[in-house]
């Protein structure tokens, strides 16, 4: 298990240096260091104060998925469980999905089984909205997004099915909960009863996370959340422009398609997700709006820079204080009946 880590993380590493190496090659180092020598400091309060607003945006829709069975989880507990999250995402890639949700079971005694349910439903959403917006840049832009990044198209429209499937999966596993866990009880039972209690025990406590989903009212809420989320992150990349000469002349519309471009660079598994990042900003930058490689790598490294330097200092201290042994347990949140709403 350990040496798999270890070979992970140095994937993850390679990636990084080789997503770097595209981005950065022949860059005019003097002309990149004078745009960052020359970034505007209200506008980068102003990105650091939408970046608060986002966290605060995700928290508010995880604290949605969790209140059928976490009705006490505050939006400060999901706060600080997302900026750990992030924090940890800098060091190991996709840590930090097991830490936020380990974050609410250290201040709340939530089930983590539960909480990282509501962490899949989550993440489904965001690459939901993602190809909705790759859809809206491609129609935007008509045919230069195609020509500058040929194979988004088409993984776009397969991720969406995908994304649909396993949605839809996910629904139906939680309406017929008890139904599915005997159908997977009589299967493992053939190989191993003690297996089988073990799994189904585990496939209970994680579809208490999907409660969320029995409710059409709910879905009006998280679709606002994610409307509003999703806002915010296009309105950090135009407040990013902002910060330079070269990028102020550029509108919403474009920073919607950096927006976009950029979370794709996330997905891919590097510490801080740093090196795709940068790549599909300032490519993105270069060529569809023309935007000089030095001022174009400028933005991209001081947007990502100042989420990743926010992060450290909001979520290393959260999780130094929050770690096992520095706070008093608190006792698990009784089980509420499945009615209750």
């Amino acid at each position: 298990m350990i040496l798999k880590r270890a070979l992970q993380f140095l994937v993850s590493l390679g990636l990084m240096a080789l997503f770097l190496y595209w981005a950065f090659r022949g860059t005019d180092t003097a002309a990149l260091w004078n745009s960052l020598w020359h970034i505007s400091l209200p506008w980068v309060l102003v990105l650091l104060g939408i970046t608060c607003v986002t966290v605060l945006l995700r928290a508010w829709r995880w604290q949605l998925l969790m209140r059928p069975f976490a009705p006490a989880v505050s939006l400060w507990d999901t706060s600080l469980a997302l900026v750990i999250c992030y924090a940890a995402n800098i060091g190991i890639p996709r840590s930090g999905e097991a830490l936020r949700a380990l974050s609410l079971n250290w201040t709340r005694g939530l089930p983590v089984t539960s909480v990282v349910a509501t962490v899949v439903v989550e993440r489904i959403l965001d690459l939901v909205w993602l190809i909705v917006f790759v859809g809206l840049s491609l129609l935007v832009l008509r045919g230069r997004l195609d020509q500058a990044f040929p194979l988004l198209a088409p993984l776009s429209l397969i991720a969406l099915l995908g994304c649909i499937v396993l949605l839809a999966a996910l629904v139906l596993i939680s309406l017929y909960r008890e139904r599915a866990l005997a159908i997977v009880g009589r299967l493992l039972g053939r190989i191993s009863p003690a297996l089988a209690t073990r799994i189904c025990g585990l496939l209970e406590t994680f579809t208490h996370g999907l409660e969320a989903l029995h409710s059409p009212k709910v879905y009006a809420e998280i679709a606002l959340s994610s409307f509003l989320l999703n806002l915010g992150y296009a309105l950090i990349i135009y407040a990013a422009f902002s910060c330079f000469a070269e990028t102020a002349g550029l509108g919403l519309g474009a920073a919607v398609v950096i927006m976009t471009l950029s979370s794709i660079g996330v997905i891919i598994p590097t510490p801080a997700s740093a090196g795709p990042y940068h790549f599909f900003f300032s490519q993105g930058l270069h060529q569809l709006y023309g935007v000089p490689e030095p001022a174009a790598l400028a933005c991209a490294t001081a947007t990502h820079a100042l989420a990743t330097l926010f992060y450290l200092a909001v979520g290393g201290p959260a999780l130094w204080m929050q770690w096992p042994g520095r706070r008093p347990q608190i006792s698990p949140e009784p089980p509420r009946p499945r009615g209750e709403r």
